[in-house]
């Protein structure tokens, strides 16, 4: 393959409000888990990940910039363990993973490093992690897979932390080293710069199942 040419002049901010578009995905059937990368950029933590793990697991990548969604496709098109989807993350997460998870197969890791922290509070909605994100993921993500969080804004990582708390459905855990000792081009070059990443992972608690089962049986 020649060598691929990385994108150039793209919008740094892009509101996924305004991809409606929703995608489908008849799911991995080979059994390994998989690792979803939202906002994979220019791929290369995705492509660290891939040496680190080769095929021993199944990879999804959502890069929400059209350029760097075909770029992915045609960086990682050998790799049968990869798929790449474009669009709202947010609007296609359950429809790409439902499949795999009913086949049995595991999702490990679901990974939002860096998400453009989108200031003003009227665009707040317009987060990976707000709310909304928050109510549908408690009805299906299964309540091993987890969800990590990386940013090296203190004020964004603050308010995310606390509509998790707030949702009471997911349990968090901050931590202080990347996962596996594997880095985003982003936090290198955030180190250089001297700045600090908060890092947190949150999962669905088991202990909201039989309540939520209640509720449904008994109030709807």
């Amino acid at each position: 393959m020649d060598k691929l040419k990385t994108p150039k002049r793209i919008r740094n901010h892009v509101n996924p409000l305004a991809y409606r578009d929703e995608y489908d995905f008849d799911g991995f059937e080979n059994g390994k888990n998989i690792i979803v990368d939202i906002g994979a950029y220019r791929g290369e933590f995705g492509a660290r990940l891939l040496d680190k793990f080769g095929d021993k697991k199944n990879f999804i990548f959502f890069e929400i910039r059209k350029p760097f969604e075909n770029y992915l496709k045609q960086l990682f098109a050998e790799k049968e363990n990869v798929r790449v989807f474009g669009g709202d993350a947010g609007r296609n997460l359950k429809n790409i993973l439902e499949k795999s998870i009913r086949k049995g197969v595991k999702v490990e890791k679901i990974f939002i490093n860096f998400p453009d922290p989108w200031f003003k509070k009227k665009h707040h909605k317009r987060r990976v992690i707000n709310p909304d994100f928050l109510k549908e993921l408690q009805d299906w993500l299964p309540s091993e897979t987890e969800i990590v969080f990386q940013t090296d804004q203190k004020k964004l990582f603050n308010w995310t932390k606390k509509i998790i708390r707030k949702n009471g459905y997911f349990k968090i855990k901050t931590f202080v080293e990347p996962l596996w000792g594997v880095k985003t081009y982003w936090e290198e070059m955030k180190e250089k710069e001297g700045r600090r990443v908060y890092r947190m992972k949150f999962q669905r608690n088991e202990k909201n199942d039989e309540k939520s089962l209640w509720r449904k049986l008994f109030l709807f």
